[in-house]
């Protein structure tokens, strides 16, 4: 991923590359300030996408938090899936069929694709309602998030209150929020790490996640250039003030845009 940071608008590469590169060049520019102080929106208008919440330069990602436990049993096995994963790599890429020979160590999928293959192997019952459907997608599993209560686990899952709740192995998920220009129905993957405070910015956390995207993530494990895949990064997640998750930051604290959706967290087990 990784495209620099700069100050420049879109305009001149609006017609030369997809609408869906646009958005993730958009947000990782630093907005710009305009002559009469406000920050220049380096996006159109019309996009769910908002300005960082914070005055002055973007601040770095907070340091690690103390090591935390998962949750629950499905959960740590979670964990142990991804930790086997990205030990073994050797090839991965962004595609939208999944081809995984881990005797290889080959790993091509997207982000809804891996989602369902770690589930599968770490508890299969949360994904036992999708075994009619063709193709898993992001969006299959936000439902199983928002269909489940948040005071107990029922058909595998457990819909988090407050992000703050969340521990390694838990899930998070967004649908893709009408105007932004994509084809994808939102995105999917696991936390890795407890979520962390981001300083001067009330409300926003740092969470390490493991995923698959075309595109990485702050202080990500994929090398850029390259094919993406699996990986680990840094997202950051805006809230309500009572834990709901509202915008994300793709590229973390240092986004230069947040987009509008509501982020739904997880967690499987027994």
């Amino acid at each position: 991923m990784g495209t620099s940071r700069g100050s420049s608008g879109l305009g001149h590469v609006r017609r030369s590359i997809p609408l869906f590169a646009l958005a993730l060049l958009a947000l990782s520019l630093a907005p710009s300030a305009r002559a009469d102080g406000e920050r220049a929106r380096p996006w159109p208008e019309e996009w769910p996408i908002v300005l960082p919440p914070i005055a002055g330069p973007l601040p770095p990602a907070p340091p690690p938090g103390p090591r935390v436990t998962p949750a629950t049993t499905a959960a740590a096995r979670v964990v142990e899936v991804l930790e086997g994963v990205r030990r073994n790599l050797r090839e991965t890429r962004y595609q939208h069929h999944r081809v995984v020979r881990e005797r290889t160590g080959t790993y091509f999928w997207d982000c809804s694709l891996m989602s369902y293959w770690v589930l599968d192997r770490a508890h299969p019952r949360a994904v036992r309602h999708l075994a009619g459907v063709q193709r898993p997608l992001a969006e299959h599993f936000v439902r199983a998030i928002e269909r489940a209560p948040t005071d107990r686990l029922q058909n595998g899952w457990q819909r988090l209150d407050h992000i703050e709740q969340l521990r390694p192995g838990d899930v998070f998920a967004w649908r893709r929020p009408r105007g932004f220009p994509s084809r994808n129905t939102g995105h999917v993957g696991f936390v890795v790490g407890a979520p962390r405070a981001v300083p001067r910015m009330p409300g926003a956390y740092a969470v390490r996640v493991a995923d698959s995207t075309g595109s990485g993530h702050q202080n990500d494990t994929r090398p850029y250039p390259g094919d993406g895949g699996f990986g680990i990064g840094t997202l950051v997640f805006l809230t309500d003030g009572q834990g709901h998750g509202t915008h994300y930051g793709w590229y973390g604290t240092q986004s230069g845009g947040y987009v509008v959706t509501p982020i739904l967290f997880g967690r499987v087990g027994p």
